[in-house]
């Protein structure tokens, strides 16, 4: 069995580098670009903007009343690929990752009871289109919707994890790549990505 798994994977990722090289290949002869890799950072993702901006006091049978105190959230690290689909429209893959952690205090003490960490994993499925693109500058917007699966750690009197799964999308109506085939790219949305993303891109 564990020889057939390992075959069967092979067999796969031969078969994607097939799919890419010929993808590759085709868009070289129309003209086109053969994809955008990007890279960055998205601040402000809607899954934790609630968690900021929500105090929600909390209790336990052995500790009593906890207060909120101190938040921490960490920006969105993503990837994406975007595949060709006209002159100037994509079809994007994204992923990325985004955490946030808030911790408890006891009420009556103020001693630290323990903490409570959000992370969350979310894949999404889109359409990038490029409204302006001239040489070294171009303006585009994206809409994107998939599934994030969010992994929760409460550690406030015993050790417990859950595992959820939320509806995730991204609007970008405002997104700009400054370069050659390497660029800086900036945007401004709303969703799962953040409010405000920057990265670096290649297009080949």
């Amino acid at each position: 069995m564990r020889l057939r798994f390992r075959s069967g994977r092979r067999a796969l990722i031969t078969a994607c580098v097939l799919a890419v090289a010929a993808s590759a290949a085709r868009a070289e002869i129309d003209g086109r670009t053969g994809g955008e890799f990007r890279a960055g950072v998205g601040a402000l993702p809607v899954q934790t903007l609630f968690e900021l901006f929500t105090d929600i006091t909390m209790a336990t049978l052995s500790i009593g009343t906890l207060e909120p105190s101190t938040e921490t959230e960490r920006a969105a690290a993503f990837v994406e690929y975007a595949k060709p689909m006209g002159e100037r429209s994509r079809l994007v893959a994204h992923f990325n990752i985004a955490s946030y952690e808030k911790e408890y205090l006891i009420e009556s003490s103020g001693q630290l009871a323990g903490r409570v960490s959000d992370d969350f994993y979310t894949f999404m499925l889109g359409v990038k289109h490029y409204y302006v693109r001239t040489g070294s500058f171009a303006l585009y917007l994206d809409t994107m919707a998939g599934v994030s699966m969010l992994h929760t750690t409460t550690d406030i009197d015993e050790l417990e994890t859950g595992d959820t799964f939320l509806l995730a999308y991204q609007f970008t109506p405002l997104g700009m790549r400054l370069g050659g085939a390497a660029a800086l790219d900036l945007a401004l949305g709303l969703g799962y990505k953040g409010i405000v993303s920057i990265g670096l891109g290649y297009e080949f």
